[in-house]
């Protein structure tokens, strides 16, 4: 007699059918279809299936017989089951990358694992430039300081600080370290929350309050991080105290004016008005009437009333000669008369009209070296000299930069509708590596062109593609050593071959990649030329 047994101890349902019906089935067989029994015929059975078995038939005993193997199909379930998962994989994807507030993983060293879109907003760094990098570098660049994840990691517990970006964003981020089963850091998750007005204490005073609290240490539109500049506004709120004239030195777009007015501002005679003379903007034919005034019928073409001069209109307040080194020697006579009595007379008249202006001047050229080449004269120099300010060129200030960058942002998109909202760091300091012969009337200028001209939200290194400032210095091109003389050499050779094998700057601006007034500009700062075939 056959031993049946070995049926039973199988899991999955076995069926034997003899001349094709239903001689054993084993009790797996019978938990899935309990309707079973004894000659029950094979096409009944196989009409019963569902798609949630695999059946195979095997020969048995003799032809006539065979073993019915049934499997559970796994397939859909697993496929449902992936399916969910994916679609709540998909919607955690989509709620972590665009929650307005920045979440910022790490691993448990603080490398970058994963970052959503808010990161990218607050430090103007997309998520391929932010992911892989230590936060610890970041931190070291300034991205963000200090870092609320490196300092979870030091001190193995979860961590809240105030945070600041590079462009002055204050941040409140919260870090926290997940512990593997071992008690290592695995992974550190950071949220962080925009409140730069929030955190500000004077960010919800009146308008009045908060410029009494601000006070008048620089002007609002200057910014004195460095030493140098501190220095300045130092002597020139000391020096605004009194009614003693001063002289501004420096190079043309420090802000000389700027620096005056302020003087002016919180002075005594702020009250009182602030006229400003550009000595170099008028022919000396006009210079004198200009500043003097003249009477009726003093030459051709004057009015019939008369005209007060600039310095008249001063009375009571500031007087500031801006270019004064381009006075005519003529004319500086009558100035040194006006600076030492504070009178005057009109061109044309003879009434003395007193003045009592404080006289503030400017001048981007060496006065002592005019004085002694006698192009300006000394008394009026030392009357002018009663306090000497001079103001240090950007290329000196450097880490005045960012800060100026940002302030002429604002500016700059207080005055047009623009989506720019910020400035790459990578840009920050590629300004900051330039020289600045303009200095900051220079850096102003660029920023206007880069809001006015950038398509996006953030001003990046490709916008100043078309610009000079990325160029070596004369003094750097010119050495023979270092990277930066070897940089200028390769792009002078590069610049040259197009040239010589190309017929216009179109098609080698083409051929290179870059715009055609780069290739006008290169042509012009190697001593290129097209050769004309």
């Amino acid at each position: 007699m056959q031993d049946w047994s070995w049926m039973e101890h199988l899991t999955v349902p076995i069926l034997i059918f003899e001349r094709g019906q239903l001689a054993r089935w084993n009790q797996a067989a019978h938990d899935a279809w309990p309707f079973l029994e004894q000659g029950f015929a094979w096409d009944d059975f196989r009409s019963s299936w569902t798609g949630d078995w695999i059946v195979h038939l095997h020969p048995w005993s003799n032809g006539e017989s065979f073993l019915v193997e049934c499997h559970p199909d796994l397939t859909r379930p697993v496929a449902e089951r992936l399916q969910e998962m994916r679609e709540a994989y998909e919607e955690l994807e989509l709620i972590f990358s665009e929650a307005f507030d920045e979440v910022f993983v790490t691993d448990g060293k603080g490398i970058t694992i994963r970052v959503n879109r808010a990161a990218e907003r607050l430090y103007g760094l997309r998520q391929e430039d932010l992911i892989g990098r230590s936060v610890f570098d970041l931190e070291r660049q300034g991205v963000f300081y200090p870092s609320v994840i490196g300092l979870a990691l030091k001190l193995r517990r979860q961590v809240t600080v105030l945070q600041t970006t590079s462009d002055g964003t204050q941040l409140w981020a919260t870090a926290n370290p997940v512990f593997d089963s071992s008690g290592e850091i695995r992974l550190v998750i950071s949220t962080a929350k925009e409140i730069s007005d929030i955190v500000r204490p004077d960010a919800a005073m009146p308008e009045p309050m908060r410029r009494e609290a601000d006070g008048d240490d620089q002007p609002p539109n200057m910014v004195a991080h460095s030493p140098g500049m501190r220095r300045v506004f130092h002597i020139a709120k000391r020096v605004a105290r009194t009614d003693i004239s001063c002289l501004l030195l420096g190079e043309t777009g420090v802000g000389k004016s700027t620096l005056a007015e302020w003087i002016h501002r919180i002075s005594p005679r702020q009250h009182g008005p602030f006229v400003q003379v550009n000595c170099a903007a008028l022919p000396d034919s006009l210079l004198e009437s200009e500043l003097f005034g003249y009477e009726s019928g003093a030459f051709t073409g004057a009015l019939k009333s008369g005209k007060p001069g600039k310095v008249e209109l001063a009375n009571g307040g500031t007087l500031f000669l801006d270019e004064i080194a381009e006075v005519p020697l003529h004319l500086q006579g009558k100035l040194l008369d006006f600076v030492e009595r504070r009178v005057l007379t009109r061109i044309g008249g003879t009434r003395v009209h007193k003045v009592d202006a404080r006289i503030i001047a400017a001048t981007n050229r060496d006065l002592k070296q005019m004085v002694r080449d006698g192009r300006f004269r000394a008394d009026l120099y030392y009357r002018l000299t009663g306090v000497e300010i001079e103001i240090p060129p950007l290329r000196k200030r450097k880490e005045d930069i960012p800060e100026i960058v940002q302030q002429l942002l604002r500016q700059v998109i207080s005055e047009f509708e623009t989506k720019v909202r910020r400035v790459h760091p990578a840009v920050i300091r590629r300004l900051e590596q330039y020289s600045w012969p303009g200095n900051v009337r220079e850096l102003e200028h660029l920023i206007r062109r880069l809001v006015i001209l950038s398509d996006g939200d953030c001003i990046l290194l490709s916008d100043l593609r078309d610009e000079w400032i990325d160029e070596v210095p004369p003094s750097e091109a010119s050495s023979s050593e270092g990277p930066l003389a070897q940089l200028a050499q390769l792009e002078r050779a590069l610049y040259a071959d197009a040239a010589s094998r190309l017929r216009t700057t179109y098609e080698i601006a083409e051929a290179l990649g870059v715009s055609q007034s780069t290739v006008v500009r290169k042509l012009k700062k190697y001593g290129l030329s097209i050769k004309r075939m």
